[in-house]
């Protein structure tokens, strides 16, 4: 199943289709998080289909879409509490049957400044059959593509763990101004006396509890780079609900 996108002469040749691993690979430098993607359940690109465009770099787009991440405040306080107060086995099995999550966005740079990014979430999200989208951005505000593919963004509030990480950082003295650069931190934490070592060790672990895959990190310079990219503001929550798949009692906020 394919969208043609036909606004300009560049874009009547781009084709939007499904995708598998080595499109999403072929961009993945591109992104800013990490390479590993995880488990996911759809992913398209898009495809320049001119006749010599193709040969060079046919990928310039892809977005990738994984499951719903179990337990999310946003969504909790969006959706009314919808997926809260269940059993863990029944929570699962209605958020995996109702809601998927956009994991990745990524447009070629060369490609970039024609909207590719909004129509590819657009056309894609019906493409899923879920009767929800969500994903989570701290860029919204910068680049609103989201909003501009028809998502309502909602305000992410204030993380305790995060506020309580940042903190102790800065009592043991490294100064949020410095949060931007890894090594210098790693190499401040790595200096400090025993007991300011034991305690800020203490709440990186506590910290990382909210991350599934992180939880266990040894204390490593890319330990602490996970850490402090986790540290910036709280990002917006977007939404997207499926007209064609409306969810009995479901109410947004």
């Amino acid at each position: 199943m394919y969208r043609n996108i036909t606004d300009c002469s560049i874009q009547k040749h781009l084709i939007i289709r499904s995708a598998d691993l080595d499109a999403y690979k072929s961009l993945a430098s591109f992104h800013y998080r990490s390479t590993a993607l995880g488990p996911f359940t759809h992913l398209f690109a898009i495809y320049d289909d001119h006749s010599r465009r193709r040969i060079m770099a046919p990928v310039v787009g892809v977005i990738v879409y994984r499951p719903p991440v179990p337990n999310l405040a946003i969504r909790n306080i969006v959706t009314g509490g919808f997926f809260s107060g269940l059993s863990r086995a029944v929570g699962l099995s209605l958020l995996n049957e109702h809601v998927r999550c956009i994991s990745r966005v990524i447009i070629d740079p060369r490609y970039r400044g024609l909207g590719l990014a909004s129509r590819l979430v657009k056309e894609t999200m019906p493409l899923t059959g879920a009767a929800m989208v969500e994903t989570s951005s701290v860029m919204g505000m910068v680049h609103p593509f989201f909003e501009r593919a028809g998502m309502c963004r909602f305000r992410q509030p204030p993380d305790v763990k995060t506020e309580r990480m940042q903190a102790a950082l800065e009592t043991v003295g490294i100064d949020r101004t410095l949060w931007i650069d890894t090594d210098r931190v790693h190499e401040q934490i790595e200096s400090l006396d025993t007991p300011h070592r034991g305690f800020i060790e203490k709440q990186i672990q506590d910290f990382l509890q909210k991350f599934q895959s992180q939880r266990n990190l040894l204390h490593t310079l890319e330990r602490t780079d996970f850490v402090l990219s986790k540290l910036g503001p709280p990002g917006h929550y977007y939404l997207w609900l499926n007209p064609e798949k409306p969810v009995p009692g479901l109410e947004i906020a």
